[in-house]
């Protein structure tokens, strides 16, 4: 978001070739006698060069400003603090910077002011608060034991941009007070943008407030973090806020998702790429781990911890995005993944997923990505484990465990948020609309709803529901693979029997299914190759089944299944089968073929 011409501001220049910093430096300003200033009621201060004060006091409806083309930062003790009406004491500073404007879509420009920053490989001293710090030392190529305490609003602490390659060592940051924008990394802690190449190590970052994000990736950067701990608290929206999802408006989640939460721990942005090993990433509620917009953008975390507290979804996968997890642990509120647009998702290497209601949630967007369970990966979900609502998509399980506490391993079903539901035009409407409800508008695209989920080396035991065939196909694939459940087209409705409203997100995404043959366009087709086994406890509804010679469909134990095509009963033996299909389960001898 930010281009090679909006410069960063550091903290203390030693050399003529190296920018470095040590925040312990304006302790000296402790032994000079500092002046102290008053502000009476209405009166207008223009703070035309960085001034050092022992007291300030500032009146009701009086302000503090900077000249045109500059900001000006009040700190106290080295904190950064917002200016409102009071007396602050102490070592008093403040900062006249130039501006760091930002310009988001029709958005008014955005003016940053930040303790650390730097462009194009260089520290900008003009342009960083650099009384905003305590301790540590920065260079042209790294930033090491920077602490940054802010307590005031739309601050951020360390942000590269540009062509620059940068490394940022031990900081603590401790941000409180709403942000401004975290589509454009207005606020964040730390912030990469343009070209920059970050690598955080050891980081310690708390935030609390509104989009007061800790960690934002934007432009065509590159952040590495390894080895931190970062988290996040929800800070109190304005009085005058009213929802919206407008990027760069929005300050709380979109309550069409089914939770709450207005910060987001990290936003990934652009064709922005960000890399987290053995890093816990926790939020009170929102998200955790964001990859917003149309991107490309791609994330990957390995041995890392990922947690909503309160409400909120582990990962969001939007627009062209691909988050990839490996080792991780998720322990989530609602839900572990939210896919939207074109997005994918990767749960490999014994990731484990668990989840107080939903483990992966697909939604908008016109179709496309993929979603891949495999290499040990295990799933815990109190509900549902993969929703797709409205949409097509790719879903493989390889050598995973899923364990869905109401018995619904795949659930399609038309979209349920009331949100998304309006900007379509209701049951019914045009599919697509807004690409993600954590990004911009979109669609416009062609639409595809069709769904294939191929399960290979996994045993189920769970129902695999499709209440979306007026969107699209469904199509089943078993490769050594064994389920116990119901594989059915069905019909889907609200659990409760009234469509879900903002006073009842808690509710969205929970349905209740009544199993039949469809009457839409589209249907269930189901394989198993000769390795695979089904066990039918439920009847079930198909328009195609395929059986290779090896291949068994059997009842449980005390009960029988018949095949019937088109209303005829059909001996059950290897072949395909086409039309309307009812795997018919009833007490009595066991059967199938």
């Amino acid at each position: 978001m930010i281009g090679e011409t909006h410069s960063i501001r550091g903290l203390v220049l030693l050399g003529a070739a190296v920018a470095m910093l040590s925040f312990a430096a304006s302790a000296a300003n402790k032994d000079s006698v500092l002046p102290a200033k008053s502000l009476q009621a209405g009166a207008t201060w223009v703070v035309d060069k960085t001034t050092h004060l022992n007291r300030l006091t500032v009146a009701r409806d009086a302000s503090i400003t900077a000249p045109k083309g500059c900001s000006v930062t009040l700190t106290v003790d080295g904190v950064e603090t917002g200016i409102r009406p009071g007396t602050y004491e102490g070592e008093i500073v403040l900062t006249v910077t130039k501006d760091i404007i930002v310009q988001f879509e029709g958005l008014d420009p955005h003016h940053f002011r930040t303790a650390v920053y730097i462009d194009n490989g260089a520290y900008v001293p003009e342009k960083s608060v650099a009384a905003a710090g305590i301790g540590g030392k920065v260079t042209e190529t790294s930033a090491t034991g920077v602490s940054v305490i802010s307590k005031g609003e739309k601050f951020n602490g360390i942000v590269v941009t540009g062509d620059s390659t940068y490394s940022i060592v031990n900081p603590r940051m401790d941000m409180t007070g709403n942000g401004g924008n975290d589509f454009a990394g207005f606020g964040a802690a730390i912030m990469s943008s343009g070209n920059a190449k970050v690598t955080v190590d050891r980081a310690h970052i708390t935030t609390r407030g509104a989009i007061r994000t800790a960690v934002f990736v934007g432009g065509n950067s590159t952040m590495t973090v390894n080895d931190s701990f970062i988290e996040v608290y929800n800070g109190t929206l304005p009085t005058d806020y009213r929802f919206t999802i407008q990027p760069g408006k929005m300050m709380e989640v979109p309550y069409g998702l089914g939770f709450t939460g207005n910060v987001r721990a990290t936003n990934l942005m652009d064709s922005g790429t960000v890399y987290y090993n053995n890093t816990h990433i926790k939020a009170q509620g929102w998200g955790a781990l964001s990859s917003d917009g149309e991107g490309p953008t791609r994330m990957y975390a390995t041995n890392s911890l990922i947690e909503t507290a309160e409400s909120g979804y582990g990962a969001y996968a939007n627009g062209d995005a691909h988050d990839h997890f490996s080792h991780c642990t998720f322990n989530v509120a609602n839900v572990g993944l939210i896919i939207g647009g074109n997005g994918s998702g990767t749960f490999t290497d014994g990731t484990v997923v668990n989840s107080r209601r939903f483990g992966v949630m697909m939604h908008q967007g016109t179709g496309g990505g993929t979603l891949t369970i495999e290499k040990g990966t295990v799933f815990n979900t109190k509900s549902t484990l993969i929703e797709v609502k409205d949409r097509g998509t790719n879903i493989v399980v390889d050598n995973a465990e899923l364990h869905s506490g109401n018995g619904v391993i795949i659930q399609t079903m038309e979209n349920d948020d009331p949100i998304m539901k309006a900007m379509a035009g209701g049951p019914g409407g045009a599919p697509g609309g807004v690409t993600g409800v954590d990004g911009p508008p979109g669609g416009g695209a062609s639409f595809s709803g069709d769904v294939t989920a191929t399960f290979k080396d996994v045993t189920l035991n769970g129902d695999i529901i499709h209440a979306m065939t007026r969107r699209g196909d469904m199509t089943v694939s078993f490769e050594k693979a064994t389920i116990t459940g119901a594989i059915t087209t069905a019909t889907a409705s609200p659990s409760t029997g009234k469509e879900p409203t903002i006073e009842t997100y808690y509710l969205i995404g929970d349905v209740k299914n009544t199993f039949g043959p469809t009457a839409n366009k589209y249907g269930l087709k189901v394989s198993l190759d000769g390795n695979s086994r089904w066990v039918v406890d439920k009847t079930s509804y198909l328009t195609s089944l395929t059986v290779a010679q090896g291949a068994t469909i059997s009842a449980p134990k005390g009960f029988s299944v018949t095949l019937t095509v088109d209303g005829g009963r059909t001996p059950m033996k290897a072949g395909t089968y086409t039309g309307r299909i009812e795997l018919r389960v009833a007490p009595g001898a066991q059967s199938g073929g």
